[in-house]
């Protein structure tokens, strides 16, 4: 296509989970890198949900947070603070209003002059702009067991829309593009794969690890778990290796910090299954349920923690976001050993067989013994901004050679 001068970023889908507001902001965070942003304009649509939407939305996550017996002073996870999560990463560029479906990405891109749509998570129908759909990943594919046929029969519908209605769709591993080529039958020229891209920004270093500490009631020396508490995140088997690792080191008197949205709608008991655990096997006063918490405590806990422990049986992008940020920060990581996984390639990573809550510990207790120095701030920084320079130049020339629609 000729040379892009204006990009319309959309954020409908990804204000969603905060998983989602995390892809955006690195995304975001490296199209608009220097080096990358002097190439074209970008504008950013935030859907607007009508008020009975939104209040049916927040009542409902209420409903779901006290089902699940969910804890902490505070959601994170609310359409509220996802919303203003969002239009952070925006902060400083054009944000134009719209409604929360398909026509209101079109509509804005004709208002705005967008020469491509990127990335959308909804089919855009017969508009001509081009764009580049959002394919989060085949976990439906994988472990059908965790869905329900008609959940399961929806994500494939979904995916052939995006496929279908996209000029090509971008995915976070080589695992999730070898799905898309399996499942959807997507031609590798229509497959922008993601580079891993670990990094850090200024104002993750902003909020002091000790008070945030203080504030959450947590000990000195802890591990920590960041992930939302679903299912195939595999907590069972943190919880486990935790009760072996405090008596294999029982002069460090380790704590455990989980954070996450304590909502999994597959199965709503889950987090409190999760609690009963830790009671059981006699770690409940060293075990911290936090729940989704303000993401500069989320990453000023992960900045002062021992390792982060990632424990998943899953995941769209290697190690998920809790690895990326981790990494990011310099803090060691544990993680399963599942497929995508292995293409991480920076940080101070080690794997662990996945589901093995006993090789889970002996290796924690390896990273316990031979800790070292975090690195410092500035080379953090330096080396994550050269990752999103990396990044934002992949998207950027992607773009410039976009396929047509077939």
């Amino acid at each position: 296509m000729s040379k892009i001068k204006s990009l319309l970023f959309p954020l409908h889908g990804f204000v969603d989970w905060n998983g989602g507001v995390d892809l955006a902001r690195v995304l975001a965070t490296a199209i608009l890198h220097p080096s990358v942003v002097r190439n074209f304009d970008v504008c950013f649509a935030c859907p607007q949900p009508s008020l009975v939407r939104r209040t049916i939305h927040a009542g409902l996550r209420q409903w779901r947070l006290r089902q699940a017996g969910g804890r902490g002073a505070t959601d994170a996870g609310s359409p509220a603070a996802l919303r203003r999560a969002a239009l952070d990463i925006a902060s400083g560029h054009r944000v134009i209003a719209c409604t929360a479906n398909g026509r209101g990405i079109v509509e804005t891109a004709s208002k705005v002059g967008a020469d491509i749509v990127f990335p959308t998570m909804l089919p855009l129908g017969q508009s001509p702009i081009p764009r580049v759909g959002y394919l989060f990943d085949f976990q439906h594919r994988h472990m059908p067991d965790l869905f329900s046929a008609r959940i399961r029969r929806n994500r494939d519908l979904r995916f052939e829309r995006i496929a279908k209605d996209s000029n090509a769709v971008i995915v976070n591993s080589r695992a999730a593009a070898n799905d898309a080529s399996i499942f959807l039958g997507i031609p590798d020229n229509r497959i922008l794969t993601i580079p891993y891209t670990p990094y850090a920004r200024e104002w993750w270093f902003e909020s002091d690890p000790l008070d945030a500490r203080r504030r959450h009631g947590i000990g000195p020396h802890y591990l920590a778990v960041c992930n939302h508490f679903w299912k195939h995140k595999d907590h069972a088997t943190a919880l486990r290796a935790f009760a072996m690792l405090r008596k294999l080191r029982p002069d460090l008197d380790l704590q455990l910090l989980l954070t996450g949205d304590p909502i999994d709608h597959r199965d709503p008991r889950h987090y409190g299954e999760l609690i009963t655990l830790s009671e059981s096997l006699g770690i409940a006063r060293y075990s911290h349920f936090l729940g989704l918490i303000p993401k500069r405590d989320q990453l000023a806990l992960l900045r002062g923690c021992l390792a982060l422990i990632q424990p998943t049986r899953f995941e769209g992008g290697p190690g998920g976001g809790s690895v990326y940020e981790a990494i990011g920060l310099g803090v060691p990581c544990v993680v399963s050993d599942i497929p995508v996984n292995l293409e991480i390639d920076q940080g101070d990573v080690v794997f662990f067989r996945t589901g093995d809550a006993a090789d889970l510990a002996g290796k924690v207790a390896k990273v316990l013994s031979s800790q070292q120095p975090q690195p410092a701030r500035d080379a953090l920084l330096a080396n994550g901004d050269r990752n999103l320079a990396r990044l934002g130049s992949a998207i950027c020339d992607y773009l410039a050679h976009i396929p047509s629609m077939s």
